[in-house]
């Protein structure tokens, strides 16, 4: 299959923004690589909404913009947009579901907002909404067949592969005045946003950093013996990625702070090849 502009346009994009998709789309055949490179251009479009506008009403305005360019989309209409384009080419061709692509946008509503998650169950929430159908649309690319039988071990990937990405970003969080840790977390280790936004390490950060990674280790854990066909392992690969992640926080006693934890994993393409060479989805 020849890849066109927009193919390759998308493809640059994800391998810049978000490499662990890239290299995970690399497990997928050839001829559904573009698709999935279209689907996480879209992603990056709708999540860096927050930091490209300089108040809520604008991000909202832009957040309408791509409903309406779906719902377009669906309609045999497409916006002269390079993203716009490949995620024609990708619905065409695979028959995506709209009602994720609108998920996925209405859910960077939060976004928006510097209000914090009250409990853990609304920051699992939001991770359902802004990850989980990322990943149930590139499962459509890859397989149509066995969609439905996939529901628990994709949402628990994306959900520790959601709560390690925010994890390892602490620091670039915490300097915008963002936070994700749930309040009823924070008041159980006794963190206060003071604390949090001092920038400095601290026993309770660490406590709740430690915390928030055991949940997504626990989800992880839920399904660790589900068996996935090797055709959908792109799908769920971001499971053995948050587990790589997660095991490096541990290491370094969950300090965020730790320059280590933000790097890229080593040999990354060789351990996930690794990981489908015998079969393993986590």
């Amino acid at each position: 299959m020849k890849w066109g502009d927009t193919d390759l346009y998308c493809r640059d994009l994800v391998k810049r923004v978000a490499h662990d998709a890239y290299v995970v789309s690399l497990f997928a055949p050839r001829e559904k690589r573009s698709a999935i490179w279209a689907i996480h251009a879209f992603n990056y479009e709708i999540a860096k909404i927050r930091e490209t506008v300089s108040e809520p009403m604008l991000g909202e305005i832009r957040i309408k913009w791509w409903l309406d360019t779906i719902e377009e989309i669906y309609h045999g209409k497409a916006r002269h947009h390079q993203v716009v384009q490949g995620l024609v080419d990708a619905c065409k061709r695979f028959d995506l579901e709209k009602r994720e692509f609108q998920t996925l946008i209405k859910g960077r509503m939060t976004d928006l907002t510097n209000e914090p998650f009250r409990k853990i169950e609304d920051l699992c929430t939001y991770i359902d909404q802004t990850v989980t159908p990322l990943n149930r649309l590139i499962l459509g690319v890859l397989t149509q067949t066995e969609a439905k039988n996939y529901d628990r071990p994709i949402s628990a990937a994306s959900i520790g592969y959601g709560i390690s990405g925010l994890l390892r970003a602490a620091p670039y969080f915490f300097r915008q005045n963002r936070n994700f840790i749930p309040a009823d977390l924070m008041s159980e280790v006794g963190l206060t946003e003071r604390n949090l936004f001092s920038l400095r390490p601290s026993v309770e950060l660490s406590k709740a950093i430690a915390r928030l990674g055991k949940i997504a280790l626990l989800r992880l854990d839920e399904v660790l013996s589900v068996k996935i066909s090797r055709n959908a392992y792109p799908a769920v690969l971001s499971a053995a990625q948050a587990r790589w992640y997660l095991r490096r926080l541990d290491t370094f006693d969950y300090n965020p702070y730790v320059r280590e934890i933000s790097l890229p994993l080593p040999f990354h393409e060789v351990r996930l090849a690794l990981k489908v060479l015998r079969r393993r989805w986590q």
